[in-house]
């Protein structure tokens, strides 16, 4: 149980971090940026404006919507000087023998979006050449359709929202895991550099002390992972109703999954932060110690899920999700892109559970030890003595 000292030390952690004024201005700017973003990708976007392309007399091409082609009747020396003077054409073609010849100014983007259209041009003229149809053609081009078909009822696909779903989670997770890493590590070192330790162990245990951070931490981290979730919403919000002129859909939102989401992300984080908390008390100057690197093995479990995300009915992928140490990533995951049943994740969750309180004693008794070491690290051996006694306060 979460005792009324820790309660209070977690309030204060995580208020410590929380400036909410400075934070809104942040969250502004950080709209500003993305509308700034936005707007400017808006204006600069060379596929909604027309471009005049001079072709020679029977180049019998169709113009489209971005390109118009046209037949001047001046030279073609003439036709170069009114490009290089930014007159009339965009671009002039040059057909030989063996190739097409693009007359440009600069290199432009759009100029992709034309060699597109000329190939398929080319692509039709060989075919009336050959004579073939524009089935024959069509056919030639793709000589059969494959579809897949999945035996596995459960498995939603690949190619469907469900993936972008499971990469937002590990996005989402990685901010939280980043923002525990760096409050922790500051929070942890800096009480243990000013001496402070005799001091709080008189009013809180160590237990008590431990679990107020991790939460408070945890609680920040959560935070973090909520306001950027937030602000890319928005910003797809406003992408899709403004800039892309685009009706907004959101059926391929999996409530059922953001219900699971939720409990795993806090109880992964606060596993992860337990574990950061335990080796934050064993540095002893985090700008000379290397102990520092250990806390990010917390980011493994991201990984090693990504790597096998496009597997989500893999023996890997399943295995991730029941170890403890990796379901936090793993289980959200594979529900967004797997049907399982209810008493899968309930019995992942549950041994996260049972991880995180064996976890939490282990390191309360290296907190106990680590915040009274000065001077020296303790050594890899030493933390491992700690996490296998038995005193805790």
């Amino acid at each position: 149980m979460i005792s009324k000292q820790s309660i209070t030390v977690a309030k204060w952690e995580f208020l410590r971090f929380f400036k909410w004024k400075q934070q809104l201005i942040s969250y502004l700017i950080m709209l500003g940026v993305m509308g700034a973003v936005f707007a400017w990708s808006y204006f600069v976007d060379e596929g909604r404006q027309q471009y005049r392309i001079a072709v020679p007399a029977g180049f019998a091409i169709e113009s489209t919507e971005q390109f118009q082609f046209q037949q001047p009747t001046i030279s073609f020396a003439e036709q170069l000087q009114q490009l290089q003077a930014d007159e009339t054409w965009h671009a002039v073609l040059e057909p030989t023998s063996e190739q097409v010849i693009i007359h440009t100014k600069a290199g432009k983007k759009w100029q992709q979006q034309l060699q597109t259209v000329l190939q398929e041009y080319y692509r039709q003229q060989y075919a009336a050449e050959q004579g073939w149809t524009e089935a024959q053609l069509t056919k030639l081009q793709q000589p059969v359709t494959l579809e897949m078909r999945f035996l596995d009822d459960n498995y939603k696909g690949k190619d469907r929202p469900e993936k972008l779903i499971a990469l937002a989670v590990l996005f989402m997770l990685l901010i939280g895991l980043s923002t525990a890493f760096g409050q922790l590590l500051m929070s942890i070192t800096g009480e243990k550099q000013q001496r402070v330790t005799e001091q709080l162990y008189a009013i809180v245990t160590p237990q008590q002390w431990i679990d107020g951070k991790v939460l408070g931490h945890s609680l920040s981290a959560l935070k973090a992972m909520f306001t950027t979730t937030l602000m890319m919403l928005l910003g797809f919000v406003v992408g899709v109703l403004i800039f892309a002129n685009k009706p907004l859909q959101l059926d391929w939102l999996n409530f059922g999954v953001l219900a699971w989401l939720l409990p795993f992300a806090l109880l992964g984080v606060v596993l992860c932060a337990t574990f950061m908390a335990a080796i934050a008390a064993s540095i002893d100057d985090p700008n000379t110690s290397g102990k520092g690197a250990v806390m990010m093995i917390t980011w493994l479990p991201l990984l090693f899920t990504y790597l096998v995300i496009d597997s989500p009915t893999g023996w890997a992928m399943t295995l991730l999700s029941w170890l403890p140490v990796t379901s936090f990533a793993a289980m959200p995951v594979r529900l967004a892109m797997v049907e399982l049943p209810w008493w899968q994740p309930a019995l992942s969750l549950l041994l996260l559970v049972a991880t995180l309180y064996w976890l939490r004693r282990v390191a309360g008794r290296i907190f106990l030890r680590g915040m009274q070491m000065y001077g020296k690290e303790p050594s890899w051996g030493d933390i491992m003595r700690w996490a296998l006694s038995n005193k805790v306060d």
